[in-house]
């Protein structure tokens, strides 16, 4: 498997990364095609539904960030991610660039019950991790555009 982790939600704040994953290290944005970002799990923890990729041909794609792992970043993350995802392999874009692929592992919700309306402060923070981490504008309006609780 990848070493390179696929963030596209709550992960996408650097703060929570590094408490989750103290050795990964930043490597850049990607864009992530033929899915889409749906909030497809109610999670009681943060009073709405989280963060997920949906394959689709016909979507937009995802926007996220690349961090390089160590085997214990991946073990913490695991564990904080917990019994809902599972960690898949994926081909992204890194940089956004189409001749630049680059294989990642990501986390999908294994049994996806949505959509569920994700929390504001939950949204609120996956937004200001897109910010903070450069992802496009377009993007970055996109979000805030989502409907929340």
């Amino acid at each position: 498997m990848s070493r390179y982790y696929f963030a596209y939600g709550a992960d996408l704040d650097a703060s929570q990364m590094e408490r989750r994953c103290p050795g990964a290290q930043a490597r850049g944005k990607a864009f992530l095609p033929g899915h889409t970002l749906a909030f497809t799990h109610p999670n009681p923890t943060v009073g709405g539904g989280s963060a997920d990729i949906v394959a689709d041909d016909h979507g937009r794609g995802v926007w996220g960030y690349v961090y390089e792992m160590t085997v214990g970043d991946w073990m913490r993350l695991d564990e904080a991610e917990g019994s809902a995802y599972r960690r898949v392999k994926l081909t992204a874009w890194e940089g956004g660039v189409e001749d630049c692929p680059i294989e990642v592992q990501a986390y999908r919700v294994i049994n996806p019950s949505g959509p569920h309306l994700p929390a504001r402060g939950y949204l609120d923070k996956v937004i200001r991790g897109a910010q903070m981490r450069g992802l496009p504008a377009v993007w970055v309006t996109w979000l805030r555009g989502v409907s929340a609780k």
